[in-house]
């Protein structure tokens, strides 16, 4: 399938996700219990039976690991000259957070499972395994609000953040789950099903956190534009130079590139209204997501094909 393919095929389902949310098939507690499930439920039992399929296969995982803190320190290299460049207001700390990090769990994951099967997958995780730690204990440091004390999450709130769900799965199936022997068919069976409806969820949960915003508050927003763009060519543009530098077998490469090519991170909203940033930075921030997500549909298959080509 190509990256086109993906991309349209992913699209239907976001735009059903904003229907079915706008003609009130469901609510906000649907929405709620949705996401648990995909992120506690769905997630980790694709994640893990990526694992256990394929771990007897590929040795680099030290590798990996390395090219991932690279990538997050590029990155966050990168979003501090942005930053710096757009005036170091909440704006630009949005810019420079979305550089380094993107929808990597229900943008990535599927995306990366479309286009390169469970060898792209497994090494997609261990990828984003030591970025997610980057991802959760970050926000209060580069999203702080500007001229007050950021929130920090108590002990309890930090230990949920720093180990969600899917970042759990990939121990419990490089543990528990060895290639060999491999688990009982019933629960390969019941794993892989599972698993493999976060694609479509994920999708879905996209379009439904995007139902919410109308077309004048993203033209209120168009400011929000800097996010985006920043997201869209910068971060791909910095990930490929430094891709083309570390010496990696090309087939692990291009998914992981597809890191750089998924839209702002969801998640950026909440963070917002978590740490107490002012109610304009609130609303570029889910501007951001929204824009960046639908121009996600044209601009994954563009670099998808890049990485093809030069990595």
């Amino acid at each position: 399938m190509t990256a086109l393919q993906v991309a349209l095929e992913f699209a239907v389902i976001v735009f059903l996700g904003i229907f079915i949310v706008r003609i009130r098939l469901v609510g906000p507690d649907f929405r709620a219990a949705l996401a648990k499930f995909v992120t506690n439920v769905a997630l980790p039992c694709m994640i893990a039976r990526s694992l256990y399929a394929q771990s007897d296969r590929f040795s680099g995982v030290g590798k990996v690991m390395l090219l991932a803190v690279l990538a997050v320190l590029v990155l966050l290299a990168g979003g501090q000259v942005i930053y710096l460049l757009a005036g170091k207001g909440d704006l630009a700390k949005s810019a420079r957070f979305s550089l380094a990090f993107g929808n990597f769990t229900f943008m990535g994951f599927p995306v990366v499972e479309s286009l390169y099967g469970a060898d792209g997958l497994f090494v997609f995780t261990l990828f984003t395994l030591p970025i997610r730690l980057f991802f959760y204990s970050t926000p209060g440091f580069l999203l702080q609000p500007t001229g007050e004390k950021a929130k920090k999450p108590g002990p309890r709130a930090s230990a949920t953040l720093s180990l969600p769900p899917p970042f759990v799965a990939f121990f419990v199936a490089l543990f528990l789950f060895p290639p060999r022997p491999r688990p009982p068919l019933f629960l390969d069976k019941a794993v892989q099903a599972l698993g493999s409806t976060a694609s479509v969820l994920g999708m879905l949960l996209v379009g439904m956190g995007m139902a919410g915003m109308s077309l004048r508050t993203l033209w209120e927003r168009r400011k929000s534009l800097l996010i985006v763009l920043t997201k869209a060519i910068v971060c791909p543009l910095l990930l490929l130079g430094l891709f083309l530098l570390f010496p990696l077998e090309s087939e692990i490469k291009r998914p992981l590139f597809l890191y750089g090519a998924v839209p702002v991170p969801s998640l950026l909203t909440a963070f917002s209204y978590n740490l107490g940033r002012s109610e304009e930075a609130c609303q570029d921030a889910s501007a951001a997501v929204l824009l960046s997500t639908l121009l996600s549909v044209a601009t994954l298959p563009v670099w998808a094909m890049v990485g093809e080509k030069f990595l």
